[in-house]
């Protein structure tokens, strides 16, 4: 499933663009299955993409970029921190009911002007990999510096975006696609045993938030419409088969026959022991109208 159809892609490409354009400063945003949603007016930092094509083939960036999210995760709050290449990014991270969804990342940027004390630190780290080592340094010294009251306030903002994010639900499924995907599995597994948390990996989702997007498109829970459908064909069951109660119950994916005849009997007004004999009733006084 592209993860384009969990989030309204164009809105907060939209926010990333808008936040780089005022600041100055890239902003990007990871998916809580890790994929990146970059904005398009500043983009990655020239020495970053560098470092990410070319040095130990991007595995460095990427473990420092996935520290940084679940360290925020784990705290819950904003994370500033230094990348293995010393620049500083930011990450705050954006819950839905607790449940994780993404991370808001800034940087790279320094907090100081580079100098040639700094990039010499860098050049040791860097020298022995396949990259062009002048176009390193000349944009090393192109990265964008500010001081850390100016941080301050660009973390101010960073809150004031995410809570943006998470009130405009932007993170969701901006079609049906991931809902009618679930509804067809049910209908065709329905005997099955079906979790919550299976039918979220499914789509992409934290069980938490499928919870949420299914009850707001039907109204009833997951496990209410997994009870609804197991009730109409064991009803189904009943009246096109002699078969006995409890073989039905679990032929739906209900194991225990005593909560089935509740659930049942909850649905229809009837235990499906009674629903059966009024059918069996109903059979034979067709059968005897008819001789």
């Amino acid at each position: 499933m592209d993860f384009k159809e969990i989030i309204k892609y164009d809105d907060l490409i939209s926010v990333l663009d808008n936040f780089s354009y005022i600041t100055g400063i890239s902003a990007n945003f990871l998916t809580a299955d890790n994929q990146w949603v970059e904005n398009k007016k500043k983009g990655t930092c020239g020495f970053c993409m560098l470092m990410k094509q070319y040095y130990q083939n991007g595995e460095a960036c990427r473990n420092s970029d996935l520290a940084g999210a679940q360290t925020a995760q784990k705290k819950k709050g904003v994370h500033v921190y230094r990348c293995h290449m010393g620049l500083v990014e930011a990450v705050i991270p954006l819950f839905f009911n607790n449940s994780y969804i993404g991370a808001l990342f800034i940087g790279q940027i320094l907090l100081e002007p580079p100098t040639e004390e700094k990039w010499q630190e860098v050049f040791e780290k860097i020298k022995d990999q396949p990259l062009d080592i002048e176009a390193a340094r000349r944009s090393f010294f192109n990265l964008t510096h500010i001081d850390h009251e100016k941080l301050q306030s660009v973390l101010d903002m960073m809150h004031i975006v995410a809570k943006y994010i998470l009130d405009s639900e932007m993170i969701r499924i901006s079609s049906l696609s991931s809902i009618e995907k679930i509804i067809e599995y049910i209908k065709n597994h329905y005997m099955e045993d079906i979790t919550l948390d299976d039918l979220a990996k499914m789509v992409y989702l934290s069980p938490t938030y499928l919870s949420y997007l299914f009850k707001k498109q039907l109204g009833i829970t997951v496990k209410e419409y997994l009870i609804n459908i197991r009730l109409k064909k064991s009803k189904e069951l009943i009246e096109t088969t002699d078969l006995p109660i409890g073989e039905i119950s679990k032929m739906v994916g209900i194991e225990d026959q005593n909560y089935f005849s509740r659930l049942f009997k909850k649905k229809f007004g009837v235990s499906p022991l009674n629903y059966k004999k009024d059918k069996y009733i109903y059979d034979i006084s067709k059968k005897n109208a008819n001789t």
